[in-house]
């Protein structure tokens, strides 16, 4: 019966009457008389048509097409394909056989994680303390539109334990002093209001630990600058320790300012690996920007260098080591790698080595702590064995990072254009490729570019428009975009990275007008629009095992990291935005003409 297969559906898809009502526009007392069998219209009724366009509508919304298609047996997930072979499935007399769950409901999983999230622990904090996003910022000594990311769900404090530890410092004062005590334990669900208590409830429950890397990471490429961590002026250079064996932390940095010092005089390739913590590094800002600088004058010098760079770290640890990598990364002269499995965590090794010139190399059991040594070795045997081994280490290690600076922007364009599985983008303005050309045309004529620069420009929205409606063609693409600009502007750095030009209101328009036909008619086309900025000046795309951060600001920039672990960190934090902030088709629609209006 009609009824029978219309519960086994909203059994597999997770659904009610009124989940599939307001997606077919209708009364959901109209769904329960079909479900219930009060009601058993032929196939080609008006009630029929409606019934299986909103159960289209909701899969679609809720990213279970697949689920639904494997259901019906339709051969693609596009609407003509789907519709006639639902219909048909809901009045075959055969048995039905139900696939697997294989994943929640989008606004399902949206809850789940509303009811986890630290944003929303905060705002219910800070209304029931009576603080305002500005208030808070001042007595945490931050940005007040760091607050509102926090508030919002975009951001959280998670991988800062001094701020995460302030903030609930502050909170418990806060309480004390309103003599609230009992009406925050009440709120966190705990008998008393401790900082332990409250700690849990505010961090302890968020799923954003699969984020941190990721947040960490953008927000570090985001605040870089090309002086980052570098003297206003030339160090002066320490008085050379010449030995054969250094002596811990302060032994090792001695060791490498002489390896330093003698690579930039000589020229050579550097192969440089080490799995031990980098306090010895990190530790010293004095000495961070002494190695900063012969770092600097080695890449000046044209000195190549290759570092198998070790992803086992603690999150902050890893992120501050790329940190202080990233001048040398846009230099060019940089080939990152990572290994392909984890470390044996019951060693440390250190390799920093000058073919054919000095090594310094050390190895001894973790924790080993003062005690450890390094030998700095200068023998052409043992030199050239050390240079044999750590070849062999590279076959066991992949490329990490590829860096494009604004002339290389062809390269990237070739890169991105021959990627087919991209999934998602994370943008601040409406990327090109979604406007209609003969827009771009006229926008460009209008901005006053010769005629060369209009060609080169026209050519690569071509490729990247083509590229882009392959990608709907291939499977489901989602594009989050930030709130607004004021004055909004066609900022082509994911494009051309070297053009920016106002829009006026009409261009606008219709660019804006170009999207809600995407949204109204690429069923693989999933739009989202939120409420806060995560970030002033980047951009990002992620692949199949690989994730691009573009930089709106000097120094430009694409830094496009090869690394699943790095990948899923990032594309969890923005299935995180989506789950938090995506509506449906016809929500988005109106929320984009708002944009105009």
């Amino acid at each position: 019966m009609l009824s029978d297969k219309i519960s086994s559906l909203f059994s597999l898809l997770q659904c009610n009457n009124t989940d599939i009502a307001r997606h077919a526009g209708c009364s959901s007392s109209n769904i329960s008389h079909l479900r219930t069998g009060n009601r058993e219209p032929k196939p080609e009724s008006r009630t029929v048509a409606v019934f299986v366009e909103g159960v289209y509508r909701y899969a679609d919304y809720e990213n279970l097409l697949p689920v639904l298609c494997e259901l019906c047996g339709a051969k693609e997930l596009t609407h003509d394909c789907v519709i006639p072979a639902l219909t048909g499935w809901l009045y075959d007399t055969d048995a039905t056989f139900l696939p697997p769950h294989t994943s929640a409901p989008k606004s399902k999983l949206k809850k789940e994680l509303r009811r986890q999230t630290f944003g929303e622990h905060l705002d219910a904090a800070m209304t029931t303390l009576e603080l305002t996003n500005s208030q808070l910022a001042t007595l945490l000594n931050i940005d007040a539109s760091l607050v509102s990311r926090y508030r919002s769900g975009i951001h959280s404090p998670h991988g800062n334990e001094k701020l995460s530890m302030e903030l609930i410092d502050l909170l418990i004062n806060r309480t004390k002093h309103l003599g609230k005590t009992d009406e925050m334990a009440t709120l966190i669900g705990s008998d008393s209001l401790t900082a332990e208590a409250l700690s849990e409830w505010l961090y302890g429950l968020s799923m954003e630990d699969s984020t941190e890397f990721a947040q960490l990471l953008l927000r570090s490429l985001e605040e870089f600058t090309p002086v980052q961590g570098l003297p206003t002026a030339a160090p002066e250079l320490p008085p050379l320790d010449i030995a054969e064996r250094y002596w811990g932390s302060d032994g090792l940095r001695n060791a490498v300012i002489r390896f330093l010092i003698e690579a930039a005089a000589g020229g050579d390739e550097l192969l440089l690996y080490s799995d031990e913590p980098m306090e010895w590094l990190s530790g010293d800002p004095a000495y961070f920007s002494l190695w900063a600088s012969l770092m600097i004058k080695c890449v000046k010098n044209g000195v190549h260098i290759r570092i198998i760079h070790n992803m086992d770290r603690d999150p902050r640890e890893m992120v501050s080591a790329i940190n202080g990598w990233l001048p040398l990364y846009i230099s060019g002269m940089i080939e990152p790698y990572v290994f392909r499995k984890e470390q044996d965590a019951r060693f440390c090794h250190t390799v920093f080595l000058r073919s054919g010139g000095a090594c310094i190399h050390g190895m001894f059991p973790s924790g080993t702590g003062e005690g450890r040594w390094y030998d700095y070795i200068t023998n052409d045997r043992q030199l050239a064995a050390l240079d044999e081994s750590y070849r062999s280490m590279l076959t066991f290690a992949d490329p990490f990072l590829k860096t494009y600076t604004t002339t290389m922007n062809k390269e990237y364009h070739k890169m991105l254009t021959e990627e087919s599985h991209i999934k998602d983008f994370l943008l601040q303005t409406p990327p090109v490729y979604t406007m209609p050309e003969e827009l771009l045309k006229s926008m460009l004529t209008r901005a006053g570019l010769e005629n060369k620069k209009k060609t080169e420009a026209m050519s690569v929205y071509h490729k990247l428009r083509k590229h882009f409606l392959q990608l709907l063609k291939n499977g489901p693409v989602n594009m989050v975009l930030f709130p607004e600009d004021p004055t909004p502007v066609v900022n082509s750095s994911l494009d051309q990275m070297d053009q920016a030009i106002p829009y006026t209101s009409e261009e606008y328009a219709e660019h804006i007008n170009a999207i809600i036909d995407l949204v109204n008619d690429e069923r693989n086309f999933h739009l989202t629009l939120l409420p806060v900025a995560p970030f002033h000046d980047l951009q990002i795309v992620t692949m199949e095992e690989s994730v691009a951060v573009l930089r709106r600001q000097e120094p430009y920039a694409a830094f496009v990291f090869n690394n699943a672990s790095l990948q899923q960190s990032v594309s969890n934090y923005i299935d995180r935005l989506i789950s938090m902030h995506a509506t449906d088709r016809a929500t988005t629609v109106e929320m984009l003409r708002e944009r105009i209006v």
